[in-house]
């Protein structure tokens, strides 16, 4: 498997007793189904590795406890330690309760409903009060609410997201 066909959980970053348990932690603290997650990859000398998993579970925001079928010590657990963990494209479409999740947004392409083509989502800022998304084309950024207000429909297929912006709010930026 492929890079672009995957997203990026997080990293291997503690083990957790001495039978080959591992921490994960989850970047952007994305919700899963953990029943569907089978395996997870782990870049390993560039290499997309598989690791299936006997079982997960989440202890903390942002941390997830992974106990992988063929790690069953902690020496073979220190072997991924601190490498960066990956799932497959298709287990990233979970929606949170504010809609969807940051990761599955990046890359979109906004359009506004009166003025066309604005851009593509390169940063969702989530330390703020209101989620702002920032939006670049050709250079120039700006940003806006995540807000229903704004956003008119999103189309995952076609990695699109129709906005309505008023032009004042544009010159803000």
């Amino acid at each position: 498997m492929q890079n672009k066909d995957c997203f990026l959980v997080g990293t291997v970053f503690k083990l957790h007793g001495y039978k080959g348990d591992v921490n994960i932690y989850n970047d952007d603290d994305i919700p899963f189904n953990f029943s569907s997650i089978k395996y997870f990859l782990i870049n390993l000398d560039n290499n997309l590795i598989p690791f299936f998993v006997d079982r997960v579970r989440s202890t903390k925001p942002n941390i997830i406890l992974v106990k992988f079928k063929d790690i069953n010590s902690e020496k073979e657990a220190k072997k991924i330690l601190k490498k960066a963990v990956f799932l497959p494209n298709e287990l990233s479409l979970v929606e949170n309760n504010n809609g969807f999740t940051e990761k599955q947004l990046l890359g979109f392409t906004i359009i506004d409903i009166k003025m066309g083509e604005l851009g593509k989502i390169t940063y969702i800022n989530s330390q703020t009060a209101q989620q702002l998304i920032y939006v670049n084309k050709d250079g120039k950024e700006f940003c806006f609410p995540k807000h229903e207000q704004f956003i008119k429909k999103i189309d995952v297929k076609e990695k699109i997201m129709e906005v309505e912006i008023s032009k004042e709010l544009l010159d803000l930026n």
